[in-house]
This record gives C-alpha cells, structure tokens and sequence, in this order.
C-alpha cells in the first residue's frame, strides 16, 4: 500500500545549483564544449540526433503533439494549406515548419512520454536562438467527473509521478514497505506554465468554441476551462493505476492517493510536467550564465503551456469518438495557432533566419 502521509522536501535555490552537485565534489560547469560532426554523420546536429534538425529548420514559437495525423491536420492551417518544411527523422519524429498569419511556427510529432519530451526540448533548444514559447497539445483522461469528453483544459500547473524502482528492488524489506519508508511511487511538487501562455490559450480556445452538435459529446456543448492542475505520469499502466495482474505494480490505491495529495487534480497524461521541468532547467541555466558574468548559450528562455483534450474520463470509463476526436483536434489546434501569433516575442529574441525566408539553406 502507499502511504499517504505526503513528506516535504527541502528546496534548492539558484544559488545552491550553482555551488552543489549531485556527485559530491563535481563542480556546476556552465561551459559549453562544442560538439564535431563526424564525416560520415547524416544531422547537423551535435551527435546523437534523433529529429536530425537544423537551425533554420525550426521556429521560435513551437507546438509538440503526440501523433502524425494531428500534427499534419494542425498543419493544414498554414498560410497556404501546407508547410514550407516537412521532415521525418529515421527515429520517426515529425517536423514541420509554416507561417500562421505570416508568423513562423513549427509543429513537432514527438510521440508520448517523458523521455521523448526530453529529446525534443533539448534537441530543439540546440538549435533555436532567442526566446522559445513551447506549447504541448495532447490528449488526456480526465480526473473530474465534471470535465467530460468534449472538454479542453489548460493547465496552470503540472506535477509528475514516477515509478520507484527501489521500492521494487529485491533487496528492499516488507518493513522498509509497510512503514513507507520507501513508497511504490514519486510525487513531485507542482511547476507552473507560463502565466501569459497560459491566458492566451484559455482565451484562444473560448473565442471559437466549435457549433453545438447533437450526435456529438452526448449532446453537450464543449467547453474550455483553465486554472486547473495536471498530473504526467511516467508510463500509461503502472503509474497511472492501470491494474494489470501479470505486473507487481503497487498501485491499486494511486490514483485515491494522488487526489488526495494534489486536491483537485483534473488531467491525466504523460508530458507536461517534464515540459515545465526542462524550461525551468533551461531558464535556471540562462540565470546561471548571467550571474557568472558570461553569455548564455542561446540568449533566450523558454515558455511553456499545455492544451489538454480528454479523450477519456477516469471516473465514468467515457470513451471519445473519431468524430469527436477531430472536431477537438481542429478547434484545439487552430486555437494553439491563433494564441501563439498573438504572443509577443521581441526582434532581438527572434531566430534570424529560417525555412520561412528566402536567405535560410535547409
């Protein structure tokens, strides 16, 4: 069983990540070494690349989904119909790269999880001058029995749960379990999105609800909320509760034990807070430099928010249609779309040049 006794940790400041490391006596380096490109490397990326991009290839202002039908159906409201750059990695990661009312912006299959997100945001991040607005628009199971299929929620906030491999360890003891001294699963406090990203969305979202339809969402009008808080779990079945006999998994009381920990939590999904997570790593960095007197490597931070459709409710076993499945893939994505060009980055923190102008090379 999980205890839910929730156990406070003590936090770590700027100044302390500057000073301390984890393996003792390592001190913070903040500087970068430059990678090679070996001959025979088919990225210009520093090795390795799985999404084999390129500085002109990517915009500042990005949208990750999760699969390749939404992000070329996103896609489709580029000026023009189409982007003006389209590339798939051998890993399978899609990108693709337009103007939106003249404003360049990328969109980026990356599939689900953390450790996809972990190699989009750092590869992406390598080769992007300037501010970066990132916003993740995905599905989600809804923890609320309020927020239905036909719902889309933006959260304010994202904490993380993963699985602790320890607890699991052969040499842990059943006394070690049952005073939970070691528990089946991590917690983690919640990181904030960008406030402005946030609103923005929220406001993008509600200025274009789509047309009531009676054969759709059971005859009730979708609806926008936001403010809300967002758990990412690092699996699909054991750290979101999926019962599955065949596993030892310890999580037949997860879910009681995250809303009771994380009161009001409305969604459910795999990505958000490692987006927030490696932003805040990012930016932390950026302060970092600046504190120490030296520039930081990409002159820009890194803004983050989520538009989350349920495509499922935990509490009533819901399930959504194709049919509905698109209506909020084109309303979510035409709204992302829309929040984005309306939030201002500076000239300065603008990537030069790229596939959306005649002097960039792809």
């Amino acid at each position: 069983m999980v205890s839910k006794t929730l156990k406070g940790a003590p936090t770590m400041s700027l100044q302390r990540l500057d000073s301390k490391c984890f393996y003792p006596g390592h001190a913070h380096d903040l500087t970068v070494k430059p990678f090679t490109k070996r001959s025979n490397q088919s990225c210009l990326f520093a090795p390795p690349s799985f999404f084999c991009l390129r500085t002109v290839r990517v915009a500042n202002r990005i949208i990750t989904v999760g699969d390749q039908v939404r992000a070329h159906r996103i896609a489709k409201a580029f000026d023009g119909g189409k982007p003006l750059f389209e590339f798939n990695s051998q890993r399978n990661f899609l990108t693709l790269t337009g103007t939106y009312h003249g404003v360049p912006i990328t969109i980026v299959a990356i599939g689900m999880g953390f450790s996809v997100v972990d190699f989009f945001v750092r590869e992406c991040r390598a080769v992007v001058s300037g501010d970066m607005i990132i916003v993740r628009l995905g599905s989600c199971g809804s923890m609320q029995p309020e927020y239905g299929i036909g719902t889309i929620v933006v959260p304010k906030a994202s904490f993380g749960i993963s699985r602790n491999y320890d607890y699991f360890h052969h040499t842990t003891t059943a006394d070690e379990r049952r005073s939970g001294a070691i528990e089946p699963y991590l917690i983690t406090k919640p990181l904030d999105a960008d406030v402005e990203v946030h609103d923005a969305l929220l406001a993008a979202l509600k200025a274009q609800l789509p047309p009531e339809n009676p054969e759709l969402f059971g005859g009730e009008s979708a609806k926008a909320v936001g403010n809300t808080v967002n758990a990412s779990a690092d699996s699909f079945y054991g750290s979101q509760g999926r019962i599955d006999p065949a596993f030892v998994d310890a999580n037949a009381n997860l879910m009681d034990v995250i809303k009771e920990r994380r009161p009001g939590v409305a969604t459910l999904e795999m990505e958000t807070f490692l987006l927030n997570h490696l932003a805040a790593a990012a930016n932390d960095a950026f302060d970092l430099a600046k504190e120490a007197g030296q520039e930081p490597v990409h002159k820009g931070r890194i803004r983050t928010g989520a538009v989350q459709m349920i495509f499922a409710n935990r509490n009533t076993s819901a399930f959504i249609s194709p049919e509905e499945c698109e209506t909020l893939e084109l309303w979510a994505g035409k709204s992302v779309l829309e929040a984005l060009v309306n939030i201002q980055v500076p000239a300065e923190k603008l990537h030069p040049h790229g596939v959306w102008d005649t002097s960039a090379q792809v």
